[in-house]
């Protein structure tokens, strides 16, 4: 008989061996899921191979799993127990811990990843350039004024709810929350696909009802649906779309799945016909080599904006435009590098004066993704920067969309504070800021202090000093006309009304309005094409309540063109376009 403690002995043995196997078993096909894209598969069995057998390499593959998820503290806390074994072999894990420790307010332990990181490599420019940012965003970080962001809650839940976009009498948003028919689980994430939600506008406050799946099955496919965009009158959607879940193809290796050309994001296209969506189209942007999405289409429906990594841009994700020819779109061009940089740029979006608004992780902001502003100056995009608390946070803010009246809307964010989980939709208003008196001059634009200048704006922020540099706004507001025509068009509706608020906040302005004509048609013609086009515009602010002593009216016929024309030589509908306006002159 064998004595007791030698059972006891050999049992041991016999439990660390099948624990050992089972470990090694578990590793390699964590490792599968991780290279398979599921990340959310993968962290479940590193954090069960890291109970059993702890080590950097196991916590930093979970750490890993985390960042893709963008579960920061989950991420923190992984690459906290990496950070525990000593000094670690790859430099860039020191990068990603950093901007973790950002991200969940550890400020000091951040600086201390990107002092690591800097000596492990002291060629790249990211370690510098990151780390400065810390004290430049907690420098004079936010308004003086209180700008509360509200927890839209009749629309958020604990799963992920973003990017709002106005719909009729509600909005339209991207979720990827439980319902009836989209129960399907993405293996990134563990949670559902992305669809596209409708909710109503309650009639008695500014909440929502009524939250339902929106489009049908002729927008809405299996997998990822969102975001999307709109025309000025509904009658066209643009929307973002993954055709098909590359985590679920087990059996292909990462170089075969890239190969296959069929995990990229691209914009498909919808129009209402009838009272019903047709079926969703690709556009010919699209490309089996490199991704397109985040769709943003201008309120003249003449350019569109979108986010893509195709081969040639500034960093890991670009935003491009193009503009419209015809019944289809001309060729990509880069926004530069005014907006994008060696990071990731996503996320765009504009307002009535022409500011370009997008989301990066490239700028010296908050941490994670912060909202960036190109301030429009007489036509050129001036260099970005990140707008202040508490549009940005130490988390990932993104999103930005203004409702009619350009001092309130919603912005995007997964932030802790006043979050009930995943990205959640806030709300922000600006109208309940109180104007002085004595800074009826002052250019209010989001996201920046004010300066003097001579074109006054709705109070949107705090007025004290500049975030970074003196700002200046284009003096001219402007609208487009068709061909021969000079109704106003429905995008022009949206700017038209942004001057009546403007004009009734500043009741001491006067507007002069100066008609423009292309140069088609004979001269006599065009100035009075362009005198009916300033009148026709001046018509609407008066309908709007605005006195008519306030108003002036002049037309130029084609002596403003921007476009030089020549005889005998032909110009794009573009450039055509360019010169049939209205350009508005606040004083």
């Amino acid at each position: 008989m064998i004595h007791h403690n030698a059972m006891k002995f050999i049992y041991f043995f016999l439990i660390y061996g099948l624990l050992q196997t089972s470990v090694s078993a578990q590793t390699p096909k964590a490792d599968i899921l991780f290279d398979n894209w599921e990340y959310f598969r993968a962290a479940k069995l590193y954090t069960e191979v890291a109970a059993k057998k702890p080590g950097a390499a196991i916590y930093f593959k979970l750490g890993e799993c985390y960042r893709k998820m963008h579960l920061y503290r989950d991420e923190v806390a992984a690459y906290d127990k990496v950070n525990a074994f000593g000094l670690f072999d790859k430099s860039e894990f020191y990068l990603h811990y950093a901007v973790s420790l950002r991200s969940t307010g550890r400020d000091a332990d951040a600086k201390a990843a990107y002092d690591t990181y800097c000596s492990l490599a002291p060629s790249d420019f990211r370690g510098p350039f990151l780390r400065a940012a810390i004290d430049i965003a907690n420098t004079d970080h936010q308004w003086d004024v209180p700008v509360t962001m509200t927890n839209v809650s009749s629309v958020n839940t604990p799963n992920a709810d973003l990017c709002p976009v106005l719909y009729k009498d509600g909005i339209v948003f991207t979720s990827n929350r439980k319902s009836p028919g989209h129960n399907k689980i993405y293996g990134w994430t563990g949670a559902s696909y992305l669809d596209l939600y409708y909710a109503a506008k309650s009639k008695n406050d500014s909440n929502y009802t009524d939250v339902s799946p929106f489009g049908g099955s002729r927008i809405i496919k299996k997998f990822n649906d969102g975001p999307a965009c709109f025309s000025q009158n509904f009658d066209t959607i643009y929307i973002s779309r993954v055709d098909r879940d590359m985590s679920t193809t087990a059996n292909l290796n990462v170089a075969n799945k890239n190969a296959l050309g069929i995990d990229r994001v691209k914009i498909f296209t919808s129009a209402m016909v009838h009272g019903k969506w047709t079926k969703a189209v690709p556009l010919h942007l699209n490309s089996d080599a490199y991704s397109v999405a985040n769709p943003y289409l201008s309120k003249d429906g003449s350019r569109l904006y979108f986010v893509s990594d195709m081969p040639g841009g500034y960093g890991e994700t670009d935003i491009y435009y193009c503009n419209r020819e015809g019944t289809t779109w001309g060729q990509p061009l880069n926004m530069g590098g005014n907006v994008n940089t060696f990071n990731r740029e996503s996320y765009p979006s504009e307002d009535a004066g022409g500011n370009f608004y997008f989301a990066s992780d490239g700028y010296q902001g908050f941490g994670g993704l912060d909202i960036c502003v190109a301030l429009n100056k007489h036509g050129q995009l001036e260099k970005a920067i990140p707008l202040k608390y508490p549009f940005n946070s130490p988390q990932d803010d993104f999103g930005i969309m203004f409702l009619r009246d350009m001092k309130s809307g919603y912005i995007t964010s997964n932030r802790y504070e006043g979050g009930t989980g995943d990205d959640d939709i806030f709300f922000f208003d600006l109208s309940k800021n109180t104007i002085n008196s004595e800074l009826t001059t002052t250019i209010y634009t989001i996201g920046y202090r004010p300066i003097k200048h001579d074109l006054p704006m709705p109070q949107i922020v705090s007025p004290t000093v500049s975030i970074a540099k003196q700002i200046s706004m284009p003096t001219n507001f402007v609208i487009y006309f068709d061909l021969d025509k000079y109704f106003i068009r429905p995008d022009a509706i949206m700017h038209l009304d942004s001057l009546v608020t403007i004009m009734n906040d500043f009741p001491n302005l006067t507007l002069l309005a100066s008609g423009n004509c292309d140069c088609r048609g004979g001269t006599d013609h065009n100035r009075k094409l362009a005198v009916k086009r300033s009148n026709a515009a001046l018509m609407y602010l008066n309908g709007k309540g605005i006195n008519a002593d306030r108003l002036q009216g002049e037309g130029y016929g084609t002596k403003r063109s921007p476009v030089k024309c020549k005889e005998g030589k032909l110009y794009s509908s573009d450039m055509h376009q360019l010169e049939r306006r209205a350009e508005f002159h606040l004083q």
